[in-house]
């Protein structure tokens, strides 16, 4: 009998719980911002990333060197750490030679936690052809820590894994 109870009042404290929440998307649901910011915000980091993404199969390093915090911080699919110049290394090397079609980025979702902090979650695709013209297509998922410097978005730490 004891243990009914306790079942039932675990139900019903979840279920409480569970109904208090209702609404909240998951854009705003840890936003210390209003509503309409954290909206603008999810905006705003959307196109950011949509950037970067196109930056780095132009190979565009400058938009790199803006974009990253000076203590940026990766965490590469292997395991491997990479500062600011040594992720903006790859922009040159490991783009160099290859040619993309295109560029996706799914399953987008920003988590705003006040108006200068956020953190991106997604999945990406890139396509396209290698040095020799042997055709590639690389899905991965990431998350990536955004932070607010004097009006300025930038990313302060990231991570990437391979799915495909």
């Amino acid at each position: 009998m004891r243990r009914l109870v306790l079942c039932t009042f675990f139900f019903a404290l979840t279920g409480l719980v569970f109904t208090s929440l209702t609404g909240l998307s998951p854009d705003t649901a840890h936003s210390a911002a209003p509503h309409d910011d954290a909206k603008a915000i999810a905006k705003e980091l959307r196109q950011l990333s949509n950037q970067w993404a196109k930056a780095f199969t132009n190979h565009d390093v400058a938009f790199g060197q803006r974009i990253f915090a000076d203590d940026f911080t990766y965490i590469m699919p292997d395991g491997t750490e990479r500062n600011k110049n040594a992720f903006l290394k790859l922009f040159r090397t490991e783009t160099a030679g290859k040619t993309y079609t295109s560029v996706a980025i799914t399953g987008f979702n920003v988590r705003v936690y006040g108006p200068d902090f956020a953190v991106v979650t997604g999945a990406d695709q890139l396509k396209g052809a290698d040095k020799d013209g042997k055709p590639f297509s690389v899905k991965g998922r990431f998350t990536n820590v955004w932070v607010r410097k004097k009006g300025t978005w930038q990313v302060v730490a990231g991570h990437g894994c391979l799915i495909e």
